[in-house]
């Protein structure tokens, strides 16, 4: 406040020592748009008089707008024709809980005629009947629209083709034919998670621009095979890739020439991880993949684990929910020489033999996240400490919970030593 205080200090200056707020400078009056909470006050007082008015138009040129659609359904009809006269141009993020619907109608009406330069909507609590969906065909320049559904078994009808410049699509929880989502050139990053998906041979996936796919807990009514080649054949800009379940033909996803980050999850004990799709990476060495995420109940093999030992681009791994992972599995992570941060949780079967071993191979590891693995002791951290002192200027960060790691160690006399470099911390990733 203290901008306010001198250029109220240079008002008294001009004339009496009260100032009516008429007379208020308008640098004042911009600042006090800030201070009020929602966007709904802001124009509340911008209709307080024309010169008010004129402060707020030269105000919201400057910011970023928010609009929550159901602070606008407590209105009055004149009032909300004023609100969307003055901010409507101004607005570029909608927020819209479709639980709220009492006037769903009537705002669809105003934010379809003032809003024109609304670039962002994010829906929660859909059904198939929610009328807000029309705003998706009504405007042309929505870069970002995400979709968060009641229930999986609503199916939606979408139409977005006229916002040719769509940047990002997210569906969470929703029924979806995958139609309306082809032929955007800008789209380059499409989120589907816990969605059922019909008709996927016509998945709209021939995005030439597509960056980032996730394709989390989705189930597909026919798992066409095509997909995995449209994927491949289409998507080269490719960077990062989140999937569930593995399949037979997903190792030509690993011929993506600049996939940077994946993450595969499954939940079938009877799976075996992809071997295919691991040996096409490890003959690149991994080409670019730096972050590479593994969740599920899968088998995995010795030669699974020296095809990841392979991988030598990696910067980050992580292993989740997984109890067939066991110590003899690290002897073959002999490649991972640039690995910084290793995650590993719910493994009940890894050992401090085993971490060891990691920590050995991989000399540029920087940080171990360790959760729910209750064969993790006192001893890992003892025994990383002395082989972290054998090496000059080597630090390395311990982040655990729920293991058998006793608080009691960080007054041990070997983890108080002045030349200690490890960090143990009790809370799972805070580095």
């Amino acid at each position: 406040m203290s901008g306010i205080s001198g250029l109220l200090a240079q008002s008294e200056k001009k004339g009496s020592s009260s100032c009516h707020i008429l007379c208020l400078h308008e640098e004042i009056i911009r600042q006090l748009f800030t201070y009020l909470p929602t966007l709904c006050d802001k124009v509340r007082l911008a209709c307080v008089a024309p010169k008010f008015r004129h402060a707020f138009e030269g105000w919201a040129r400057a910011h970023r707008h928010t609009l929550k659609a159901e602070d606008v359904e407590q209105m009055m009809l004149p009032e909300i024709i004023d609100f969307f006269k003055l901010a409507g141009p101004y607005i570029k993020v909608l927020l819209v809980n479709c639980a709220s619907f009492q006037k769903e109608s009537l705002l669809v009406e105003f934010i379809a005629e003032y809003c024109k330069t609304l670039e962002e909507i994010y829906y929660t609590n859909v059904t198939d009947e929610f009328r807000y969906c029309a705003l998706l065909s009504r405007l042309t320049g929505l870069r970002r629209v995400s979709i968060d559904c009641l229930d999986a078994e609503d199916v939606l009808s979408l139409n977005l083709d006229g916002n040719t410049e769509l940047e990002s699509f997210e569906l969470i929880n929703g029924c979806y034919t995958g139609k309306h989502l082809c032929g955007f050139s800008k789209l380059h990053r499409l989120v589907l998670r816990d969605c059922l998906l019909w008709n996927s041979g016509e998945f709209g996936i021939p995005l030439k621009k597509l960056r980032t796919l996730v394709l989390d807990d989705c189930c597909f009514e026919v798992m066409n095979q095509s997909l995995y080649q449209k994927i491949a054949e289409c998507c080269l800009e490719l960077e990062e890739l989140s999937f569930s379940g593995c399949d037979a033909n997903f190792e030509i996803i690993a011929q993506l020439p600049n996939l940077q980050r994946c993450t595969l999850k499954t939940w079938m004990t009877s799976n075996e991880l992809n071997l295919g799709f691991l040996s096409t990476l490890a003959e690149k060495k991994g080409n670019k993949l730096t972050y590479f995420k593994l969740s599920g109940q899968f088998d995995i093999s010795n030669q699974h684990a020296r095809c990841l030992g392979q991988l030598s681009s990696l910067t980050e791994l992580h292993w989740c929910d997984n109890d067939v992972l066991e110590d003899e599995h690290f002897k073959f992570f002999n490649e991972l020489t640039g690995l910084k941060l290793f995650g590993l949780s719910w493994c009940g079967r890894v050992t401090d033999v085993g971490l060891m071993r990691l920590v050995r191979k991989c000399p540029q590891l920087a940080c171990i996240d360790i959760k729910s693995c209750d064969q993790i002791t006192d001893q890992f951290v003892l025994n990383a400490v002395y082989c972290c002192g054998k090496t000059a200027d080597r630090t390395l960060t311990l982040n655990v919970e729920e293991t058998k790691i006793s608080r009691g160690l960080l007054q041990h006399p070997d983890y108080l030593k002045p030349l200690n470099r490890v960090k143990l911390n009790f809370t799972y990733g805070s580095s």
